[in-house]
């Protein structure tokens, strides 16, 4: 009888390792379920940073290269106005006209330039708005401030109405001077009728060659 009593409480000492394992994992159930809200919550930022980095990528940033009246519209009392090309085009010697220098209407000479501006008018307005070229002018601006203005020698059209709601395109050309003080800047001057004058900005004067070389070229041409 003794032995069969020692046996049965033998028996019962397994219960006690169960019991361990049991709270050995309760433990590890918090430091899971830590991780694993860290793993959700950057899934989420790093999900969310990508949609913001989506939408700044989708508005691309426009970055202004040049003068600044250049390819910028500048508003008017009938809309807008914009200078969309600008070309500065050297007179040309009697050598390279060949002596043919009487007679020719609109010559640009060796001591001149022409500028070329191709310009954007847009109306808008519900009602037709009047234009004229000859209320733009070229100005060129010495370091000092002081400027010389120079009316078109040429235009593609001439004074009339812009339609509601339309836009055309015009060519003007201009004569001025080749060579002017060091930190010349041409611009171009709107003018209207009670409005102060918008003056664009179009970069230095680039005349080309040196100012010895056109009056060698054109000393050359008055010995002959």
């Amino acid at each position: 009888m003794t032995v069969q009593r020692i046996g049965a409480v033998a028996g019962a000492s397994p219960p006690t390792t169960s019991a361990a394992a049991a709270g050995e994992a309760a433990r590890l159930r918090p430091a899971a379920l830590l991780y694993l809200c860290c793993v959700v919550a950057l899934a989420i930022g790093g999900g969310l940073l990508g949609i913001r980095l989506l939408q700044a990528g989708a508005q691309p940033t426009v970055v202004h290269i040049g003068p600044s009246g250049l390819g910028v519209p500048a508003r008017t009392s009938f809309g807008s106005v914009e200078v969309e090309s600008v070309q500065q085009l050297r007179g040309l010697t009697p050598k390279q006209l060949s002596g043919m220098t009487h007679g020719i209407q609109s010559l640009v000479k060796a001591d001149q330039m022409q500028v070329q501006l191709v310009l954007a008018l847009r109306n808008a307005h519900g009602t037709a708005a009047p234009y004229d070229p000859d209320q733009l002018a070229i100005r060129l601006v010495r370091r000092n401030g002081k400027a010389k203005s120079y009316a078109p020698e040429t235009t593609s059209v001439r004074a009339g109405a812009l339609a509601a709601r339309a836009a055309m395109e015009t060519t003007l050309g201009f004569v001025i001077p080749r060579f002017n003080p060091k930190g010349t800047r041409l611009s171009l001057a709107v003018r209207e009728p009670g409005r102060s004058p918008i003056n664009l900005d179009l970069g230095p004067v680039r005349p080309g060659r040196s100012l010895a070389a056109v009056q060698a070229a054109l000393a050359q041409d008055h010995n002959h």
